[in-house]
């Protein structure tokens, strides 16, 4: 808060800077290894447990995903159950 940021929520900061100001820019994607397989991974607000969808119908039926749209399957597991990993690819504005 001392360099400006401003509590959004929870333990969440932000801050308004120039284009100038900023070094380095990256896309960052969270994703879960369960079970020994990667799925894309993010918080449920409701529970507070990891979620990981796939489309893929037969690791999903393997894994006891259930269906949550036409093409979509996801599942809710603990945080324990999972490893966190995250991809992280250079962004640009341009």
């Amino acid at each position: 808060m001392n360099n400006g940021f401003t509590h959004y929520k929870n333990n969440i900061y932000t801050k308004i800077v120039g284009v100038n100001e900023v070094g380095k820019l990256y896309s960052i994607n969270p994703y879960a290894v369960y079970k020994g397989e990667l799925f894309p991974a993010s918080e449920e607000s409701k529970t507070g447990k990891v979620l990981l969808v796939t489309t893929n119908t037969e690791l999903a039926k393997k894994m006891g995903f259930k269906r949550t749209d036409k093409y979509m399957y996801s599942k809710s597991v603990e945080w324990d159950e999972v490893e966190i990993i995250e991809e992280r690819k250079p962004y640009s504005l341009d």
